[in-house]
């Protein structure tokens, strides 16, 4: 199964924990394929140094422990189809291009869609349980 975090998951199991922090840890110890792009991993970068002030050293471990269990594949979609908030194309752009089974989101302007040319789109919660019910992982 592939999938794609939203930022907003990856830094809710950096500052929250929880059910982000079970998802993170559930997908380095499973076969899940996760993927990640260079421009999702620009954004937690980003919102890293300017929302949560975190300095670049703490960056960086945070990013090089994502990428020790996700693949950072290249994009080759550009999808302009969130207008309310742009930055979440990103996310559309990486599971369609790693052709994904769901994306994972916090974010309304994703959750609202519930798919995306066939993606599923699941609140960590919901796909939490998804991971729960499944035997495999």
């Amino acid at each position: 199964m592939k999938v794609v975090l939203d930022t907003n998951v990856h830094i809710s199991a950096a500052i929250l924990g929880r059910v982000c922090e079970e998802i993170i840890q559930t997908c380095r110890f499973s076969d899940l394929e996760v993927l990640i792009s260079k421009e999702i991993i620009g954004e937690l970068s980003d919102r890293l140094s300017q929302k949560f002030l975190w300095q670049d050293e703490q960056i960086d471990v945070f990013l090089e422990s994502i990428t020790e269990f996700s693949e950072v594949i290249k994009v080759d979609e550009d999808i302009n189809y969130i207008k309310d908030d742009p930055d979440d194309n990103k996310i559309l752009e990486c599971a369609v291009s790693a052709n994904c089974d769901f994306i994972v989101s916090g974010d309304r302007h994703l959750l609202i869609l519930k798919s995306y040319k066939g993606i599923k789109i699941l609140s960590p919660a919901d796909f939490l349980l998804l991971l729960r019910d499944k035997s495999s992982f």
